[in-house]
């Protein structure tokens, strides 16, 4: 064998000592390299979730901002309001009696009729048996609109800035939306006891847009024979005239059967000596009479 310098050997182990720190240096620099992405990554992540947590909070503080001034634009209706030609005492009845209501309740006057609707009326209320009939079956516990703003039922009105809602003591909900919808259209518009009702605000006035009442009710209890078309047409202003009253103007608009729009004044004076709303306990007697041997079914 050749033998190898030793001046060459020296050489390489040199070499080889310089290489090798070289060599684990980059080692760690490849290893490092994914760490340091990573943090990076997590850094613009996290930068990124505080951006849009502080947008996100600047955007639920605008929307409350705007909400708070919508309800501040609201009138102050709160508490309980009663139809003010209701002087109920203690027996929860009119002191006087029947005489007092046909005075107080203007939806038991006689309506603005044109001739031939006017005929039919008068017709009507010379039918005794079948007046009697209906004073003897009639329901009680609830009531068709208009008739339930004339009613003895307490009420409690809700100012909400896409709807105000006026709920009665029978369990009666009036939905007046607000949030400037039409009223439906086509099929999607059905005969109901309460109608359907939009309405908009002038100032702290709530006005009032009521169709599609049934047209079967009559307008009261009590003026059974007093019928509207389907056309039926009613406008509300509802405002507070001072601390406990509220007044409503009702206007009734029907062609087919008025000769003139039938304009009524109603107003609500608020409830003292009671600071909730008491549950209303009420259960319609639907026994079906025998009159005269006759079976008579009670009205719906």
């Amino acid at each position: 064998m050749r033998s190898v310098p030793l001046a060459v050997a020296i050489l390489a182990l040199a070499c080889a000592a310089a290489a090798a720190p070289t060599a684990a240096a980059a080692t760690t620099a490849a290893a490092a390299a994914p760490t340091a992405t990573a943090a990076t990554t997590a850094a613009s992540a996290a930068t990124a979730a505080t951006a849009a947590t502080a947008a996100t909070a600047a955007t639920a503080a605008t929307r409350s901002s705007a909400r708070v001034t919508q309800f501040a634009r609201l009138p102050d209706w709160t508490g309980l309001w009663v139809s003010a030609a209701w002087s109920l005492g203690i027996s929860g009845r009119p002191a006087g009696g029947e005489q007092e209501l046909k005075e107080k309740l203007q939806l038991m006057r006689p309506p603005p009729y044109n001739a031939q609707w006017a005929a039919k009326y008068q017709a009507a209320l010379q039918d005794k048996a079948a007046l009697a009939t209906r004073n003897a079956t009639f329901k009680a516990c609830t009531r068709s609109f208009p008739a339930l703003m004339e009613g003895p039922q307490q009420f409690q009105i809700a100012t909400l800035p896409e709807e105000t809602l006026l709920i009665f003591e029978n369990g009666q909900v009036r939905h007046v939306y607000t949030d400037g919808r039409p009223h439906p259209a086509g099929d999607d518009l059905w005969p109901t006891p309460l109608g359907d009702s939009i309405g908009h605000w002038e100032g702290q006035t709530l006005v009032i847009d009521t169709v599609a009442r049934t047209a079967s009710e009559p307008l009261a209890p009590r003026a059974w024979f007093a019928m509207l078309s389907d056309a039926a047409h009613f406008t509300e202003r509802l405002r507070r005239i001072d601390a406990d009253t509220l007044e409503e103007q009702l206007r009734i608009d029907d062609p087919a059967t008025l000769a003139a729009p039938w304009i009524l004044t109603l107003q609500f004076r608020r409830v003292t000596g009671v600071n909730r709303m008491i549950p209303f306990d009420c259960v319609e007697n639907d026994r079906n009479q025998l009159i005269d041997g006759k079976l008579i079914i009670t009205n719906p």
